[in-house]
């Protein structure tokens, strides 16, 4: 389901502000109280924001992941940025791996380039996406994580302790100047530590909204990574891990 140039105007304008009332929104973007009240019904019911009385806000993401429609327009051009820099790390014939991140999604365009490539992701909507491209793609099976396309549990644990992949491309919610990798959502967490586990070369994707932050969970140090590759310098990380 595709939303509107309005409904992406209302998207970042709560983005920027967390919480608007729909007389506000309606002056900001032209349109009737009447179609506003519309717009946040369809993005509430695709899990892009909370509608509250008189008005709407944007899921509080400190102590949880934003569902992942939201995430994928949060910073796109960032992350197109990181996914044009990794495309070099691609080549024919690699056995790819994608966690269930936004971030890594992007890659997806960029992996069609090449030839027999066979790939597997825990996101659900990540595989269609591939399968679309012509990918040769494998979904990991599981449970959704909040109800997300993003999948999860037992399931996944035992499918990804089976697989080796050449090359790993994940992200995380969080970044600090340490370098420690960190996450809001406990069963997205532990899976990518299993795919760090296997993965001959482990690739960390971030964009700078995520630097100097620190999540409940924490994943890994960026010195147990093989490369991070960010839209723009970390001033002041600590790391021994190659920087793209």
């Amino acid at each position: 389901m595709s939303i509107t140039s309005r409904q992406e105007q209302i998207l970042a304008l709560l983005n920027a502000n967390r919480f608007l009332t729909v007389e506000r929104l309606a002056k900001l973007t032209y349109a009737s109280p009447s179609s506003i009240r519309r717009d946040l019904a369809k993005l509430q019911s695709m899990c892009f924001l909370k509608r509250t009385h008189g008005g709407a806000s944007i899921l509080d993401e400190s102590n949880q992941a934003a569902p992942f429609n939201n995430r994928m327009l949060q910073n796109a051009v960032a992350k197109k940025k990181i996914a044009k820099k990794a495309e070099g790390l691609l080549c024919d014939g690699q056995t790819v791996m994608l966690d269930g991140s936004s971030t890594a999604a992007f890659l997806v365009p960029h992996i069609a380039k090449h030839k027999d490539i066979k790939l597997f992701t825990n996101n659900m909507i990540t595989a269609i996406n591939a399968i679309n491209y012509g990918i040769e793609t494998h979904c990991i099976g599981g449970n959704s994580v909040n109800h997300s396309a993003v999948l999860s549990g037992t399931q996944s644990y035992r499918a990804v302790l089976e697989i080796f992949p050449d090359i790993l491309f994940f992200s995380s919610h969080s970044l600090d100047a340490g370098g420690v990798i960190s996450d809001p959502t406990e069963e997205e967490n532990y899976l990518r530590k299993l795919m760090l586990q296997n993965a001959r070369q482990k690739v960390f994707l971030c964009d700078s909204e995520k630097f100097n932050r620190r999540a409940l969970y924490t994943l890994a140090s960026l010195d147990e990574v093989d490369m991070a590759i960010f839209d723009a310098p970390f001033q002041g990380l600590k790391t021994k891990c190659k920087l793209l």
